[in-house]
């Protein structure tokens, strides 16, 4: 009798992009390529072999950000890159300020 347990796909790293090993040499061996003019018609993104999701450079920039926890900023600035900013701001001001008092 077999047990509930699924067999884990080994994975390969092509172009920085984690794949299934049993992925094609070239898109054009694959199943779901149309042909030369279309191409995939699942698209890069939607890639049937891969085995994470691709994310965008503004995906990649928002990582690890308090303020965008589901999805990236879609503002015109980035909070992340706002609050360095006013953080560096600040401690410019601070030393500043230090370097007044001392000359008192």
């Amino acid at each position: 009798m077999r047990g509930n347990k699924q067999k884990r796909r080994r994975v390969i790293l092509v172009d920085g992009i984690r794949y299934y090993d049993d992925k094609p040499e070239s898109c054009r061996c694959c199943f779901f390529w149309k042909n030369r003019k279309t191409g995939c018609i699942l698209e890069e993104r939607n890639c049937y072999y891969l085995a994470e999701t691709v994310k965008s450079e503004q995906e990649k920039k928002c990582e690890g950000c308090c303020y965008a926890k589901t999805q990236p900023c879609v503002s015109a600035c980035c909070y992340k890159e706002l609050d360095r900013w006013l953080k560096a701001s600040r401690e410019m001001r601070r030393e500043k300020d230090g370097a007044q008092n001392e000359q008192k």
